[in-house]
């Protein structure tokens, strides 16, 4: 596990580098875009997103999971790596030539005042659907073969400084919205071609067309196995983009809606990066403890990953939760629905955090078809709530939607897994992380302001991060962060 939390510490690291950008370019977006524009530059993303997880068909994490199978010179591995880079761009095609052909009925979709900004860049979401779909699968395998900190820095660094520079360009007037919507699809090149090249660099990435050098019962297997994951990873990315993507049909305000509900998701995101760091690093363990059936390992990852992912999950929750108003302050006038906005969804993401790497679990056990099987029910609902609530409450109703639907789906999976593996991600522990985040938040939250919004948040941020890390090197609810620790002060480095 020693290995798991030092590659988490890099990826975070990277993260809060692309977070610092993410918010960069946020603010340049708020500031230089009107409403209607940024709410179509979100919706394209999230569109491109969950349309490209609908393509890749669950081959991804099917590339991580099953590539430990084989040795570098088995011909299996190559016919594998053929398998899910080809299949999902056959898939693209056929997807795109539907979308040409429902042209009318998907303009239709939206609001009246949003139809002729959806119909002029009508073509770019295959495009930025492509080229999403490469960056993913490029990604993927990069940290099938534990390079995650460096595929993640071109996806939160690398590609965040791009879109930076091309907000920049159309500020200062060197482009237009046109150039801008092109601009910000095909940077995407960028990253690409340089994942390209690092992936080619390791011994794994060659190719195999020799389709016989798969049983009939190994593709009957790989089907099986990529159907599920697809269903899982569709219902999962439905459920942190649906409310998102709803908004736009839905609320009364179409994209301005998707424009101010922007920021409060982007700062939601920034809480969850301690979580992706470590589910990243400790998946392709993960997935490798289950392969060698040690439920023992698996156990323990799982174990202690979840109270890590609790502490950074306070972490950061105390930390937005105390500059909120500072958010408000920095942000361009008309945004002031950010505070509440996200201390509704922060509920369910806190949840979700709580629970552990749940998902991946199941997802790599025997049992990951009850895992689609409760995510696609969760869906429904999610489906249901926002339908319901988005009419009446606009953005408001999508934030309580979210919420409900992320508890709803981590407390019964969280249930699903004790009586199935006897595995749980809670313990004393954890609520010793809950007191020193509570103790955190008392001092953030009762210091008195200073004068600068972005002087306050750092010094803020500062002192809520000092005392929680006191509090937890007294608690020591960590035994990797303590080990951690150890070892810095020892070797006099970071890593």
């Amino acid at each position: 596990m020693g290995i798991v939390f030092r590659q988490s510490i890099k990826t975070t690291i990277v993260i809060f580098t692309g977070a610092v950008l993410g918010a960069l370019l946020l603010y340049i977006s708020m500031q230089y875009l009107p409403k209607v524009e940024l709410g179509f530059i979100r919706n394209l993303t999230n569109q491109a997103v969950v349309g490209g997880q609908f393509i890749m068909f669950g081959l991804p994490v099917s590339m991580t999971v099953f590539i430990h199978r084989y040795d570098d010179n088995d011909k299996r591995k190559g016919l594998l790596l053929t398998l899910c880079f080809i299949i999902p761009f056959v898939f693209l095609a056929f997807a795109t030539l539907v979308y040409y052909l429902f042209h009318d009925q998907v303009i239709s979709l939206f609001k009246p005042q949003d139809i002729p900004l959806i119909s002029r860049y009508f073509i770019w979401l295959p495009i930025f659907s492509l080229l999403y779909i490469s960056q993913t699968l490029l990604e993927q395998y990069l940290n099938s073969q534990m390079k995650v900190a460096l595929a993640t820095f071109m996806r939160e660094v690398v590609l965040r400084v791009l879109n930076i520079g091309v907000i920049i360009l159309y500020a200062v007037g060197f482009i237009d919205f046109d150039k801008l919507v092109a601009g910000m699809v095909l940077i995407y090149l960028i990253p690409i071609f340089c994942l390209l090249y690092f992936a080619s660099k390791t011994k794994s990435f060659q190719f195999s067309f020799d389709l016989k050098a798969y049983t009939s019962t190994e593709y009957k297997e790989f089907r099986h196995f990529a159907r599920y994951q697809a269903l899982l990873i569709i219902s999962m990315n439905m459920m942190g983009f649906l409310d998102s993507l709803l908004l736009a049909p839905l609320a009364k305000t179409g994209l301005q809606a998707v424009a101010l509900y922007t920021p409060a998701v982007f700062i939601l995101s920034v809480m969850q990066i301690p979580y992706k760091a470590m589910v990243t690093a400790s998946f392709p363990v993960l997935a490798r403890a289950f392969k060698d059936n040690d439920m023992v390992k698996a156990k323990d990852i799982f174990t202690r990953s979840s109270i890590n992912i609790l502490i950074g999950g306070v972490a950061m929750a105390v930390i937005i939760g105390c500059n909120l108003s500072n958010a408000v302050a920095i942000s361009k006038k008309g945004y002031e629905a950010i505070t509440p906005l996200v201390l509704i969804m922060m509920i369910g993401r806190l949840i979700d955090m709580s629970t552990g790497m749940n998902d991946q679990v199941l997802g790599v056990s025997k049992y990951y078809k009850y895992n689609f099987y409760l995510s696609g029910l969760l869906v429904s609902s999610m489906i249901v709530f926002d339908l319901i609530f988005i009419p009446r409450y606009g953005i408001y109703g999508a934030a309580w939607g979210t919420t409900f639907s992320f508890g709803l789906y981590n407390i019964f999976k969280m249930l699903f897994l004790w009586k199935k593996l006897r595995m749980q991600p809670f313990s004393k522990r954890s609520l010793l992380v809950l007191l020193a985040g509570a103790l955190a938040a008392l001092f953030g939250y009762f210091m008195p302001y200073i004068y600068n919004p972005f002087i306050d948040t750092a010094a803020r941020t500062i002192v809520i991060g000092v005392i929680y890390i006191l509090f937890l090197l007294w608690f020591k609810p960590s035994p990797d962060m303590v080990h951690y620790i150890s070892t810095v002060r020892q070797n006099k480095r970071l890593f």
